[in-house]
């Protein structure tokens, strides 16, 4: 199916609340040191127990914009509109250069913002999306992002980078420097997420704002064999109720398991049928999950 059908389903209300629950919500993960050269040192304050009530909640708050998922989007179409053509102007290039032109008018939004390009050969379209980044990076410059791919992003290093564990750092730094529908940004964010879901690293991901997409990515793709294993072994068997209910929404035509389901089903009766029925590799999650009934 395309991924533009994906992108519908992820902003869904009820998809967005399941991958929301079982992303987690760990505060000591989400406020972990980071390095930041500009953080400022820790403060002590003595506060009433309704300030420091207070205080949680807008903690609570704060983490929860911290969780906040990168959108799942199929990449974009680098289409360019042709406004005019004059050949005449061809010998008139003496630099024999494409110039572009900008609106730099400071009322008018980035992505509203008019950005053209003559040709050399007199050609007028508008500019593509890599020249549109390009150019307002120059006159409108953001904190941390460059006017060039890093080189992390390059084949070899991100391979190098994902040997090392720094999931978290390649997805945030993808974020800063590309749109979630850029096509380098899907690239890199799949790629990932396909390398955490093949060495089983999902613990490095859970309570980030990444592992609500790296979840619908992998029951898209039908590839949560790993991911259920995961939640099993940890005994999550609320995750996994939460991960099949989100199956089901997203392949609700193609739902085998529905068909075998007694009518009033258990949690563990329901997590074995969807085993039996819709994961290819399932003898290691039905061990882990007959672990669990023994000790209930």
């Amino acid at each position: 199916m395309s991924l533009k059908i994906a992108a519908n389903y992820f902003i869904r209300n009820d998809v967005q609340s399941i991958l929301k629950k079982i992303s987690g919500f760990d505060l000591n993960k989400i406020y972990s040191t980071k390095y930041n050269p500009e953080l400022k040192n820790s403060e002590i304050q003595l506060l009433t127990n309704k300030e420091l009530a207070l205080e949680k909640k807008n903690s609570n708050e704060r983490a929860k914009s911290l969780l906040q998922m990168p959108p799942f989007l199929p990449a974009r179409e680098n289409l360019s509109e042709i406004l005019s053509c004059d050949k005449y102007l061809d010998p008139l290039n003496l630099t024999n250069s494409n110039y572009i032109f900008v609106d730099i008018s400071l009322e008018i939004p980035n992505d509203k913002r008019m950005i053209v390009v003559r040709q050399k050969d007199g050609l007028l379209r508008k500019a593509s999306y890599q020249e549109r980044e390009k150019t307002l990076q120059v006159y409108f410059p953001q904190d941390g992002k460059s006017k060039y791919l890093s080189q992390m992003f390059e084949t070899n290093n991100l391979e190098e980078s994902l040997k090392k564990q720094k999931y978290t750092l390649i997805l945030n730094k993808a974020c800063l420097e590309l749109e979630p529908n850029d096509p380098e940004y899907v690239r890199i964010s799949h790629r990932v997420f396909d390398y955490v879901n093949e060495v089983h690293d999902f613990e490095l991901l859970y309570s980030t704002r990444f592992f609500g997409t790296m979840v619908f990515y992998l029951i898209w793709y039908k590839k949560i064999e790993n991911l259920m294993l995961y939640f099993l072994k940890n005994k999550r068997i609320n995750d996994c109720c939460d991960l099949i209910n989100l199956y089901s929404i997203v392949h609700e035509k193609n739902n085998l398991f529905v068909q075998h389901l007694p009518e009033q089903s258990t949690d563990h009766e329901k997590i074995k049928v969807f085993i039996e029925h819709e994961l290819k590799k399932s003898e290691k999650i039905e061990q882990a999950l007959n672990n669990i009934s023994k000790l209930l």
